[in-house]
């Protein structure tokens, strides 16, 4: 019988421990007026600013650009490595970081691609 209450106790525990570090592991979605308020890794998703300047610095290995998050802030955005491919017709970007002094830092850069049957169910919806 003890038996049996050890392994339920090792269980509980191990699901505990999964838990916990699951919920650290998770990034949240955000704007950028939050991201600065919060010291800790956010996804911002927003539109680039493509009136603003835009940069590759082979150098460091940044990428530079300006974008705009669902509620109208633009900011920023140093990116480590190059431009996505698809950066320049993404209707939509996350980009993966923190905030720090009106700059937004990022490590990821996820783009969402336009969907090739957008003109497709437009003319079924006619």
């Amino acid at each position: 019988m003890k038996k049996y209450i050890w392994i339920t106790a090792l269980l509980v525990i191990f699901f505990i421990l999964l838990l916990v570090s699951f919920n650290k592991s998770a990034i949240e979605y955000t704007d950028f007026s939050k991201a600065f308020e919060s010291n800790k890794k956010v996804q911002v998703v927003g539109t680039w600013a493509r009136n603003l300047q835009t940069e590759y610095n082979p150098q460091t290995d940044e990428f530079s650009f300006y974008l705009q998050d669902n509620k109208g802030k633009i900011v920023k955005v140093i990116h480590k490595g190059s431009q996505p491919n698809n950066f320049t017709i993404a209707p939509q970007i996350v980009v993966q970081g923190y905030a720090k002094d009106s700059i937004f830092y990022s490590n990821q850069i996820i783009t969402k691609c336009p969907s090739k049957y957008e003109g497709e169910m437009e003319m079924l919806n006619k």
